[in-house]
């Protein structure tokens, strides 16, 4: 499987399941799960877990920002989403927003990282209207499904 299919797999896996994920307490979460989450953000506070199909999902803050990662059955890490500030977004990805959605004020700006791939999802908003988008860090639109 291909990293972009792979990619696909788990943003689709992670956005079709959530209206049927099931929350899961700390007590119920297998170890080896929560072990591996705790390698890579040992400080996370504020954890809450969700099942999606195969998948577990951890909603966390980190370093006072607000994170989520999927994490598989073997403890394995295999994307993170951060929440950062628009003002971090890189220049290209700001000139396409200026550009394509001129009328539009940024909401929700979050980071995605998977095996070294980064996107950037931003939430745009106008009267009664809200765009869902994906860009990659050159500020080309992605075709990548948006991580709810």
């Amino acid at each position: 499987m291909t990293m972009k299919a792979l990619w696909i797999t788990v943003l689709a896996v992670g956005t079709s399941l959530t209206g049927c994920s099931q929350k899961i307490s700390m007590a119920n979460m297998p170890s080896v799960v929560q072990n591996g989450l705790k390698t890579q953000f040992p400080n996370a506070v504020n954890l809450e877990w969700e099942k999606n199909g195969d998948m577990f999902e951890a909603e966390f803050d980190f370093t006072q920002q607000e994170y989520a990662a999927l994490v598989d059955a073997t403890g394995k890490v295999v994307a993170v989403k951060q929440e950062i500030d628009a003002t971090q977004l890189p220049e290209p990805i700001l000139q396409q927003i200026k550009t394509s959605h001129q009328d539009y004020t940024l909401d929700d700006v979050e980071k995605v990282e998977r095996d070294g791939q980064v996107l950037y999802q931003v939430e745009l908003q106008k009267t009664m209207r809200e765009v869902k988008q994906v860009y990659t860090s050159a500020g080309a639109s992605s075709s990548e499904t948006f991580w709810d």
